[in-house]
């Protein structure tokens, strides 16, 4: 009996999420130099080698070495290879010790349906940035939940080459990031946008989120976001204010609003009614604040990451604060190095 209580236990252990306390970092990857191999690979969805050809050639040109997952260029229905050889190259680059970096080509959908095949303990032993965004947020949630390590919701690599992706913001953030060991300190803006209150006070702990449709699409499963003591990270695309509530509205209804300590708002792009349908919607503002205000916690919006032209390199799974000023004014500095030596 006394042998079954202790493998009890043990299970038990072994099913929380391995967060850090809020205000130390989980485990990180160390910086990149030149000539440092870096890994690319397809999570989700398809995508034709031709579309990202001129972005491994921009990689290459910063000093990097790419090598390219057997399925960043399979496809199998919808995605870039099955299911299984998906998760295998995820798990086969965070073994390869020679690979420094894991670069997502694109989110799309499919990501999630490797989360059950990866080994998380394998790759805790192995901590290395991986980078993206959008479907992307599957991993990190998993990653940082199961693994305990840090990864970076960033540009992937279809960004340098897509026209409402790319700019000289998210190209140089993204190149000093691979290589910085120190903190990021205050988020540093692009010149025509500001972080914004939207409910003020002060918060801090480590950053974790991503892409809302996704993040919501978790819960209920094994993989879903505690999130308890975080700061929230929360972006989207294409989605009309009622389905922002109802996807808030879960994350309320789960918890999860109540347990995070502030919440970071990215882009929600081409997110405003259309009116499409004759309806005078509500609008996303409307919707957003409403869940400031029953959350009580401070938020803040304009922070750029997600679908739109800038898109930072930031790391998930390190220590920032945010203070929201009731004057309207908001500021986040990250005081913990996403990237060791």
């Amino acid at each position: 009996m006394k042998n079954f209580y202790l493998t009890f236990l043990f299970l038990l252990i072994l099913t929380q999420p391995v967060y850090a306390e809020n205000n130390t970092a989980l485990l990180r990857g160390h910086a990149l130099k030149s000539g440092d191999l870096i890994g690319i690979l397809s999570p989700g969805s398809y995508t034709d080698s031709e579309d990202f050809a001129g972005s491994l050639d921009l990689l290459r040109s910063q000093g990097y070495r790419v090598k390219l997952a057997p399925s960043a260029t399979a496809l199998y229905e919808h995605f870039a290879g099955t299911d299984r050889k998906r998760a295998e190259d995820i798990n086969n680059f965070f073994r390869d010790d020679s690979v420094k970096a894991i670069l997502c080509v694109r989110g799309g959908y499919g990501t999630a349906r490797t989360l059950d095949k990866l080994d998380y303990k394998m790759i805790a032993e192995h901590p290395k940035p991986l980078i993206g965004f959008s479907d992307i947020t599957a991993l990190h949630v998993a990653l940082s939940g199961k693994s305990g390590i840090s990864t970076i919701h960033g540009p992937m690599l279809v960004s340098f080459t897509t026209e409402r992706f790319d700019s000289d913001y998210t190209r140089e953030n993204f190149f000093a990031g691979l290589k910085n060991t120190s903190p990021v300190g205050e988020i540093p803006m692009p010149e025509d946008t500001k972080l914004q209150t939207v409910m003020p006070g002060h918060a801090e702990g480590i950053i974790i989120g991503g892409n809302l449709t996704v993040l919501t699409s978790l819960v209920g499963t094994p993989y879903e976001l505690d999130g308890k003591g975080v700061l929230l990270l929360l972006e989207e695309i294409g989605e009309r204010p009622y389905r922002i509530d109802r996807m808030l509205n879960q994350l309320w209804q789960n918890g999860l609003l109540t347990r995070v300590n502030g919440i970071i708002l990215g882009d929600f792009t081409n997110c405003e009614d259309d009116d499409a349908d004759g309806v005078n919607d509500f609008t996303l503002d409307d919707v957003l604040r409403h869940y400031a205000r029953i959350s009580r916690k401070p938020v803040i919006k304009g922070m750029p990451s997600g679908h739109g032209k800038y898109n930072f390199f930031l790391p998930l799974g390190v220590h920032a604060v945010m203070n929201a000023d009731a004057n309207g004014s908001a500021s986040l500095v990250i005081d913990t190095p996403a990237l060791v030596r």
